[in-house]
Formats: C-alpha cells, sequence, structure tokens
C-alpha cells in the first residue's frame, strides 16, 4: 500500500506540487491524451510519494476538470491506497474572471461549490488562492474595486469552505503576474479585515525573493495564526540546491518559520528540465536544511 511517507521529525512535512513537478504528462502528448486522467494523476502522486515527498499537491483545475467518472475512480483508487491530498493550488482558472465588469457570480459560486467538494472527498484540507489570470485586475478598471470584488469572492469561499472544513491561503503573486496582492504583508491585511475563519494566507519563498520582501514578514503571519502553507522555489522556479550565490534566501525564512513556531507544511513549486535528478537533489537539500535547522538548532 502507498502511503505519505513516515516522518519522526518535529519539521515541516515537505510536499510538492504536481504538475511543477513535472510528473505528468506533458499536454499534447498523444499516448498520455489516451490514458485514464485518473491513471495518470495516481501515476503522478506516487512517483512524488516514491520520491521521499510527504504529501502530493495537486491544483484543483486537476480534479475539477475529471467526469463524474473519472473522478469516481480515481476517488476509489486513492482511498484504496490510503493516500490523501491535503493541499491544493490554482484554485480559479484564467477564464472565469473574479475582477473587473465581466465577473459572472453565478459560475464562479458553481465552481467554488464543485470545486471544494470534490477537494474535501479526497482528503483536501487546504486550498490555496493564487489564480493570478482570474484575479488581476483588468485595465481601466480600478484597482481597489478589483481588490473589493476578490474580498467578495474570498466571503464567499469562506461559506463554502465551512461546509467543507477547508482553509483557503491567499497566495501572493509577484507582479509580473497579478496586479493585486502581491506581497505577504498585502494577503495578511485581507485576512485580517476579513476576519473570516477560513480565510488565512501563504508564503512563498519564490514571490517573496522577487518582490524583495523580508521573511520577517512569516513572524507577522504566524503570530496572527493566520500562516497556512508555504511554498519554495528557487529563483527562476528551479529546484533549490543551495549552489546560487544570489538564490532564494531559503535558509532565512525556514529560520524565522522554526523561530516563529510554525506547524505547518511546505511545499516545492518548482519546474525546469531533468526534473526527476533536480527534484530528488532539491528534496535532499531542503531536507537536511531542515534537519540542520531544527535537530541541530544550526
Amino acid at each position: 500500500m502507498n502511503k505519505p511517507n513516515e516522518r519522526t521529525s518535529s519539521f515541516p512535512a515537505i510536499g510538492c506540487c504536481l504538475t511543477t513537478g513535472s510528473f505528468m504528462p506533458q499536454s499534447g502528448n498523444t499516448e498520455a491524451s489516451q490514458k485514464d486522467p485518473a491513471d495518470v494523476l495516481l501515476t503522478g502522486i506516487n512517483g512524488l510519494l516514491q520520491s521521499g515527498y510527504d504529501f502530493a499537491e495537486l491544483t484543483v483545475g486537476a480534479l475539477a476538470q475529471l467526469s463524474e467518472d473519472e473522478f469516481a475512480r480515481l476517488q476509489s483508487r486513492l482511498k484504496e491506497e490510503g493516500i490523501a491530498i491535503p493541499v491544493f493550488n490554482s484554485f480559479i482558472p484564467p477564464a472565469l474572471k473574479l475582477t473587473g465588469p465581466e465577473t459572472q457570480a453565478q459560475a464562479i459560486e458553481e465552481y467554488v461549490a464543485k470545486a471544494m467538494k470534490r477537494v474535501h472527498e479526497v482528503g483536501g484540507e487546504m486550498i490555496i488562492f493564487g489564480s493570478g489570470g482570474a484575479r488581476t485586475v483588468p485595465e481601466g478598471y480600478a484597482v481597489e474595486q478589483g481588490l473589493q470584488q476578490i474580498k467578495d469572492f474570498l466571503t464567499l469561499c469562506d461559506r463554502y469552505a465551512d461546509q467543507y472544513d477547508l482553509i483557503v491561503a491567499i497566495e501572493p503573486l509577484n507582479r509580473k503576474e497579478s496586479n493585486v496582492i502581491n506581497k505577504v504583508e498585502e494577503a495578511l491585511d485581507v485576512a485580517l479585515e476579513l476576519n473570516l475563519r477560513h480565510i488565512q494566507v501563504l508564503a512563498d519563498a519564490y514571490h517573496m525573493h522577487l518582490e524583495q520582501e523580508s521573511p520577517e514578514i512569516v513572524k507577522r503571519a504566524v503570530e496572527s495564526n493566520l500562516l497556512a502553507h508555504v511554498h519554495y522555489a528557487e529563483f527562476d522556479r528551479s529546484f533549490p540546491s543551495g549552489t546560487e550565490d544570489a538564490g532564494v534566501d531559503l535558509r532565512g525564512l525556514f529560520t524565522f518559520l522554526r523561530d516563529c513556531g510554525y506547524q505547518g507544511r511546505v511545499s516545492a513549486e518548482c519546474m525546469g528540465e531533468n526534473v526527476m535528478v533536480h527534484n530528488q537533489a532539491s528534496l535532499r537539500y531542503v531536507r537536511n536544511l531542515l534537519v540542520q535547522l531544527h535537530e541541530r538548532g544550526e
């Protein structure tokens, strides 16, 4: 039986995002397109677990696009193999606009309801709200008005999240990916203003590096009981190895998380060539770094 790897250490569980882990066949692959999507997902999930990760992180779209029969097969297979998928990212597809004059409230609510139900049914505990294409405020539309639409969307999410016992974590995205909520501080301000039970925030080392945001912000997030999850990647989205002189400061981020008593998970959200090789080498580096910080106090 394939299960998430057993952990005996006190440091955070380490996961990997499936789509960027590239265990999934690339789109346009004729052979892959002929396979059962549920089998393709299972292969990717098991690949991550067998590589040593504690859990797999999937996209919401990976579930939402499945037919009812395909989803039932996936759910059954996951249950048989004792696998739960705790975290999902890429919440809202780019075509389903959350800001601007052309939002469709009914379509948004129907998607949220379907997505959260399916996430819950495969053991999901958290959905990460990045969704830059969906949330970016269109040109000529007031950013403040767009931000209010996002707050209204999060209020909707909180209602459904209460039904399915989920957390929605706001993911700050760098300014190349979205023009609203670019920093952890901004996401935290939104979560604090809304003060909703199921709305929290995510810290992403990659976006923080591009936005030049100090890792010290995680202290405020943890102390506010609002830091739900952490993503990491190198400055070019590759798997960190500790060899980049001007790379993402994972040691600094993980040190702040340790000192603040962060008890959540972390996930690699990376991509690049020769993924299998770089992925496993990076996992060893990150795990060793956490061991140094948590068990040796270095």
